[in-house]
């Protein structure tokens, strides 16, 4: 049987693989581009990577300088 994915449940175990993605994005924009972030959004982005990880989604970070 399928999981069934919930992207409106607090648990980042019941988000789809593409709200995980967004929000990862979102978090990352926030706090290594816009460096406007607490302690609280870094323990997030870690969640969500954490949970990315365990379904087999790997992140590719791009180095760039302005």
């Amino acid at each position: 049987m399928k999981k069934k994915y919930d992207d409106t449940s607090p648990y980042f175990k019941d988000w789809t693989t593409k709200k995980l993605k967004s929000e990862a994005k979102y978090y990352h924009n926030s706090i290594y581009v816009y460096q406007s972030y607490g302690t609280r959004d870094i323990r997030t982005l870690d969640g969500i990577l954490d949970e990315l990880n365990s379904r087999g989604v790997e992140p590719i970070n791009n180095l760039s300088f302005s």
